[in-house]
């Protein structure tokens, strides 16, 4: 799954970005001017009047720039029928006028820089059944393919290691990689799976998912020419991330798209393409990287200016794991605690004992119903506040009462319903009101006494 554009010159050997001495591969490169968000025949918006200020503030607008997630955007073109141009290729001329189009809604995000179109939908695109058609043996981009082989090898030490590509079509680039005695590990859905593993290449015909992180363990993942299909680029390399960090490992990530930026500075206005969901800058494309839980190692412009490398490493996190065993333990607590709750009060009942929950809305009406407290459990509810009385519990519809409710009814026993207002709660019933009810709450899964060295 490579879609790469056919060269006209080779790429210069040397980086074509100026840079100084210091920032050497390896270390974080960055343009040392971030390059504004260009604007066919606007060089200027002088004088600033209010049309002119109009123009200049970005609207607000439903869809989510999907390297950053800015919903600031400025429209740049917009097509109403754009056929398949990279994964289709009809093979008669009715066929080539009747192929179905599709809407192209391109925006530049104002935040970050990103190129991308709106109204994508993935599933139009053949992936699973079709090889991309674009040419990708021209002696200057072998040339370059060569180069970058061996300069990725040579930097990062990638020999003998264990390498996978994502979307590694028939395997040319990994064939490059296997050179060094790396073990190679392909993953590509279409058919040219089949053509990667007759290079002896280990060769999975599916998507790839960040799981398989634990069990491959990758000294290196390579991803060129793919990102910029994804619909939710940002979300994808979010779950290799985290991966990664629930694994404890940190394989290099090098990755390759096209580069927007000199097609802006042109006007050349077919680099859009239906296929190509994200049209990345320098910047647009390390911010992504940063947003999803990496950190940028190199970033630089090649051949010439087509198309942007980085790589970069997943950051360790100890947060994910943390997170992830205190959702799973919050998770498998539920049901316990419903029925320990319940329980608690079907026990009190059978007793005789008159009980009440005091709060009946906000977080009081949240605990009612999901501990299922309906009237055959508990049919006395008070709230402090006297406005509420006369209204109903919300999903359960016990008749919410006024504190002085409990002087002719009073309580054996109440249940605090909310407890960041426990202790003022406890106060208003034993000093305005004076009620000797016993008094609980519901704390760490379980009804329990409210005594006054509970921490709530």
């Amino acid at each position: 799954m490579r879609i790469q554009k056919s060269p006209s010159a080779a790429t210069p050997a040397v980086d074509p970005l100026k840079l100084s001495p210091s920032q050497e591969p390896g270390h974080a490169i960055h343009p040392v001017e971030i390059p504004r968000a260009p604007f066919p025949g606007v060089e200027e918006l002088e004088p600033r009047t209010e049309s002119v200020a109009h123009e200049m503030t970005p609207p607000v607008t439903g869809d989510a720039c999907l390297a950053c997630k800015s919903v600031y955007n400025f429209p740049l073109a917009r097509w109403e029928k754009m056929p398949l141009s990279v994964l289709g290729l009809p093979r008669s001329e009715r066929e080539a006028r009747h192929m179905r189009g599709f809407v192209m809604d391109v925006r530049q995000c104002a935040t970050c820089g990103h190129v991308f179109h709106t109204d994508f939908h993935y599933e139009h695109i053949p992936y699973r059944n079709g090889s991309n058609l674009v040419y990708n043996e021209g002696s200057a981009w072998k040339e370059y393919q060569d180069e970058l082989a061996a300069e990725w090898i040579q930097l990062y030490d990638l020999r003998n290691k264990r390498v996978i590509e994502i979307g590694c079509g028939e395997g040319l680039f990994l064939e490059r990689m296997g050179r060094a005695g790396n073990h190679c590990i392909g993953f590509e859905p279409g058919p040219d799976s089949e053509r990667a593993a007759a290079r002896g290449i280990e060769s999975y015909p599916e998507y790839f998912q960040g799981s398989r992180i634990f069990d491959l363990a990758p000294d290196a993942i390579i991803c060129r020419h793919v990102i910029e299909h994804l619909a939710d680029p940002l979300d994808f390399l979010e779950e290799i991330a985290i991966a990664c960090s629930e694994a404890g490992q940190q394989p290099l990530f090098l990755a390759e798209v096209p580069l927007i930026e000199k097609a802006l500075r042109q006007n050349r206005i077919n680099d859009f393409l239906y296929e190509h969901v994200s049209n990345f800058t320098m910047n647009s494309f390390r911010v992504m990287f940063e947003r999803a839980g990496f950190e940028v190692l190199d970033v630089r412009h090649r051949f010439q200016e087509e198309v942007v490398t980085l790589v970069a490493r997943p950051r360790v996190n100890p947060l994910h794991q943390e997170v992830r065993v205190r959702a799973v333990g919050f998770r498998n607590s539920v049901e316990g605690q419903i029925e320990s709750v319940r329980s608690t009060l079907a026990s009190w009942r059978e007793t005789g004992d008159h009980i009440a929950l005091w709060g009946g809305t906000g977080k009081g009406a949240a605990l009612i119903n999901m501990f299922a407290i309906t009237s055959d459990l508990v049919n006395t509810v008070v709230d402090s506040d006297t406005r509420k009385a006369g209204g109903f519990v919300p999903g359960t519809g016990q008749r919410i009462q006024a504190p002085d409710h409990l002087i002719g009814h009073p309580a054996d026993r109440i249940l605090i319903t909310t407890n960041w207002r426990a202790r003022d709660i406890e106060h208003e019933i034993r000093s305005v009101h004076g009620f000797n009810a016993e008094l609980f709450v519901y704390y760490r899964g379980a009804v329990v006494p409210l005594t006054s060295n509970l921490e709530l």
